[in-house]
């Protein structure tokens, strides 16, 4: 097996081995050891059908078969529970088959005039089964194959004085008829470990956006506090020397201190609001939304509009106001628009959704341009279209025939 150290921790995707594709290494340690548990239950029903039904020649070869067989199954069970790599996947069911088929020939089972012993049909289902554990159906289905094949040989020619066709037959379809439900529950077990392992990588990269748009967040917080209450301060504080140092421009240095704080002031509260939308909480989604834009275009020097039929989107006025927040802003970075308009209405096609249109005449977006940006990192959009898709709405964005960009969300109230 993979050496216990090598194993990835259990939030994060698992190293493949050379036994499957695209399995991760600790479910494959796991199925083995199973697998080689369940040949020990193989060995206790070889030994104690011997023992019931000892065979009347070759009884020292059907013991030291057995023993050969115990030996193979004390040795899987070895590789199985410690690091000690696997062989390959195919030498395990060869071998359990090799031998079994071996044991059941020379301990007379297979030409037993009286068909006393159940082990020499029964045995051969555990081939495909073992065989399963791998998760891999072509092999599984190999295995099942052959072990029908051998029971079918084996069974007719140690019988061919006294043939008994019907039993062969029926217990070999019997024995096919399992390995068919082995192969598939074979292929259901790897697309689940797939899909597992799939989801897990899925999981590391959303973990690695978010921890990006955070460091985004934060940058434009940064950005936002340096550029504007943090520069007013500043010069606040110089007029304040400037006071200190000239009392004859005492009073227009305080003047113009006292303007700078209250700017200031004016720039955090804002930034407050922004990051905790205060508003939308007290007043509602059309003064958040009205507060939002009124930010938006005196940052952007650009003109707009709100034209809102309805007064709240009920569980939806949360998400609507982020999205808003986020296109804004983009808006603001992007766009070089001159005019931008912001809708808030019912849907036309079903009044128990409301629709939010933000309009602007800048120079507009290619597609192309959105999966560049979320392959940058930039996943804004990506996570609120996400998001609204998860609660059952839509977010398209397209071009303006006359320039600029269209961005509607659907979204159900409740």
């Amino acid at each position: 097996m993979t050496p216990p150290d090598a194993f990835p921790p259990a939030d994060a995707p698992a190293p493949t081995t050379g036994n499957a594709p695209d399995m991760p290494a600790l479910h494959l340690q796991r199925s083995f050891k199973w697998q080689a548990l369940l040949r020990l239950a193989i060995v206790l029903a070889c030994v104690t059908d011997l023992a019931v039904f000892p065979p009347d020649e070759q009884l020292p070869l059907s013991i030291a078969l057995a023993a050969a067989y115990t030996l193979w199954t004390l040795a899987t069970l070895y590789t199985a529970f410690t690091a000690h790599r696997p062989l390959p996947s195919w030498v395990y069911p060869l071998t359990d088959l090799t031998l079994l088929t071996a044991l059941m020939a020379v301990s007379g089972n297979f030409s037993d005039p009286n068909w006393s012993s159940p082990l020499s049909a029964d045995i051969f289902l555990f081939i495909p089964v073992l065989a399963s554990f791998q998760m891999r159906p072509a092999l599984t289905a190999a295995s099942g194959i052959l072990a029908a094949a051998s029971y079918a040989l084996g069974t007719g020619i140690g019988h061919l004085a006294q043939p008994y066709w019907h039993y062969t037959i029926i217990h070999t379809l019997f024995i096919l008829v399992v390995c068919a439900g082995c192969v598939l529950l074979s292929d259901v077990q790897q697309h689940r470990v797939q899909s597992i392992r799939e989801l897990a990588e899925h999981r590391l990269r959303l973990l690695d956006r978010i921890m990006a748009a955070e460091e985004t967040e934060q940058r434009k917080i940064a950005e936002t506090l340096h550029d504007g209450a943090l520069q007013n301060v500043l010069a606040a504080r110089h007029f304040i020397d400037e006071a200190a140092t000239n009392p004859e421009t005492t009073d227009t240095a305080l003047d113009r201190a006292d303007e700078a704080l209250t700017e200031a002031s004016r720039q955090l509260r804002s930034s407050v609001h922004t990051l905790h939308p205060e508003v939308l909480v007290t007043g509602g989604l059309v003064p958040a939304l009205t507060h939002l834009t009124r930010q938006a275009s005196e940052r952007g020097k650009f003109h707009t509009e709100i034209h809102t039929t309805i007064t709240t989107a009920g569980t939806a006025d949360r998400p609507l106001f982020w999205l808003a927040r986020e296109l804004l802003e983009n808006v603001v970075k992007h766009a070089h628009a001159r005019n931008v308009t912001l809708t808030l209405t019912e849907n036309d096609h079903d009044p128990a959704s409301v629709r939010l249109t933000i309009t602007d005449d800048g120079i507009g977006i290619t597609q192309d341009a959105l999966i560049k940006s979320l392959s940058q990192g930039h996943i804004g959009i990506a996570s609120h279209r996400a998001r609204i898709e998860s609660i059952g709405g839509t977010l398209t964005i397209r071009n303006n025939a006359t320039g600029g960009t269209t961005t509607e969300a659907v979204i159900p109230r409740t």
